[in-house]
């Protein structure tokens, strides 16, 4: 009903904006006209801000944390009961699976666990997320993916996560995070995991040579930045 409401108001504000002579002959982006009616309709009135307050008493070794990149807020979009939202600030705790949204106005500094079976998917900057489901292997994580997409047939999906250790030090209590990633392919009419070098030359056997060479070529970067390295690998193995 709430979308209905939305929807029937857009028209006729689109409406109104179209019988506006200086108006009339300009183009208006449909994201600039949802922007405008969510930021004046109010973040009280959208579906989106649906969710419990999020709750971070984390205190962590240096500068870790639980979210995925740094510990802020970046403009992103998202599909939330099939209502698209644009320009939203977005974190995403990726410890707990959870996306977080800053509601539009600044000065109010609640953050909103928004309800993850709304949550079609979202981008963050410039990174896709997708919500998968129904994998075919029950032993996935499932949940929130990076996705890249690599060609028609194949796409790239990374799962972020982090797991916590607590650490004594100097007699506190302190949390230490660590980084963790699952890589499926999509592949061949379906999920494919390919945490291992093996799983991925079961799935390439033709280009067993080239994944071993790349593999040779490219530790430093494995080791470092495990998902620039696969995403990396997938290109080289496709080009």
């Amino acid at each position: 009903m709430k979308n209905s409401k939305k929807t029937i108001l857009l028209l006729c504000l689109f409406g109104l904006l179209l019988n506006i002579p200086s108006i009339h002959s300009q183009s208006i982006k449909e994201t600039e006209i949802f922007n405008w009616f969510d930021k004046n309709a109010g973040i009280e009135s959208l579906d989106i801000k649906n969710g419990p307050a999020h709750l971070n008493f984390d205190r962590t070794i240096g500068n870790q944390h639980r979210y995925y990149g740094a510990d802020e807020f970046k403009k992103g979009s998202i599909n939330y009961n099939g209502q698209d939202y644009f320009d939203v600030y977005l974190k995403y705790d990726i410890f707990a699976d959870q996306l977080i949204l800053r509601p539009y106005d600044l000065q109010n500094t609640t953050k909103i666990e928004l309800i993850k079976a709304n949550i079609t998917h979202f981008k963050i900057g410039d990174e896709n997320f997708v919500k998968l489901k129904d994998l075919n292997n029950s032993s996935f994580k499932g949940g929130y993916y990076n996705e890249t997409i690599i060609k028609n047939n194949q796409a790239l999906y990374i799962k972020y996560y982090k797991e916590k250790k607590k650490n004594i030090k100097e007699e506190l209590d302190l949390i230490d995070y660590k980084p963790r990633y699952e890589f499926i392919l999509w592949k061949d009419s379906k999920f494919n995991l390919i945490n291992e070098k093996k799983e991925i030359i079961a799935l390439f056997p033709e280009s067993k040579r080239n994944i071993n060479d790349f593999y040779l070529m490219n530790r430093s970067l494995r080791k470092e930045n495990p998902p620039l390295f696969m995403k990396n690998l997938m290109k080289y193995i496709n080009n």
